[in-house]
């Protein structure tokens, strides 16, 4: 279960790059009327018909955001990492959160509640612009997400994929499950676990365990995902 943390007061808006323009007493307001949580793998933080009156920064761990169809297929739309933030989308008029957060593994939030942010909108404007900075990129990684998901070979799918996590966390190595993958692109699990072998063996990736992938040759990559 959810348990209130208390040691973390000073770090969680110090790590995350749209609250640096406020000075250490405007953080220290802002996190005084935060939640901070801390979470077990599986256990959900936000349910797609809760209200959107807050955002939820990642102070640690790694935040699963998924919606299930109505036979009970899992969707996953984001993997958010430390640092990231998830429900500014809704600042401007959102109703309910639209989708479900789950924890990946152990995790660590901060729930600030939307009023709040206003309140420092008010008083300083560029965080304001830092977060319509922020959701516009979310809009155009939506936008790739989409185009990825047109291309109907799985092998091109995969690479593109790979590509694009990569991308979106500025690392050479994604850490997600078989499965995680596979609801995120919508390929089967037997298919991407047969696919990311043949990457393997092509030398565009190396897989270590069952949850890295690791990139050896990104133009490889690129051309399997653009000639498929």
């Amino acid at each position: 279960m959810a348990h209130h943390c208390t040691c973390c007061n000073q770090l969680c808006t110090s790590r995350i790059s749209l609250f640096e323009p406020l000075s250490l007493e405007e953080q220290k307001e802002l996190i005084s009327k935060a939640q901070h949580l801390d979470y077990q793998k599986g256990e959900t933080i936000l349910f797609e018909k809760d209200p959107a009156d807050k955002i939820m920064v990642i102070r640690y761990g790694r935040i699963k955001i998924n919606r299930y169809s109505m036979e009970g297929k899992e969707y996953v739309l984001d993997i958010l990492e430390e640092g990231e933030i998830y429900g500014e989308q809704n600042l401007f008029g959102g109703k309910t959160m639209e989708a479900n957060a789950v924890s990946v593994g152990e995790s660590g939030v901060c729930l600030i509640y939307l009023k709040d942010i206003q309140n420092i909108i008010l008083k300083r404007p560029e965080i304001g612009i830092k977060l319509l900075n922020v959701i516009g990129n979310k809009l155009s990684l939506a936008n790739e997400l989409v185009q990825l998901l047109s291309v109907n070979d799985a092998k091109a799918r995969i690479a593109g994929f790979i590509l694009f996590r990569s991308s979106r966390i500025s690392k050479d190595t994604i850490e997600l499950t078989r499965e995680d993958i596979a609801a995120y692109i919508n390929v089967r699990r037997e298919t991407i676990s047969r696919k990311l072998g043949e990457l393997r063996k092509e030398g565009a990736i190396a897989l270590e365990g069952n949850r890295k992938v690791r990139i050896l040759n990104k133009d490889l990559l690129r051309d399997i995902f653009e000639n498929d």
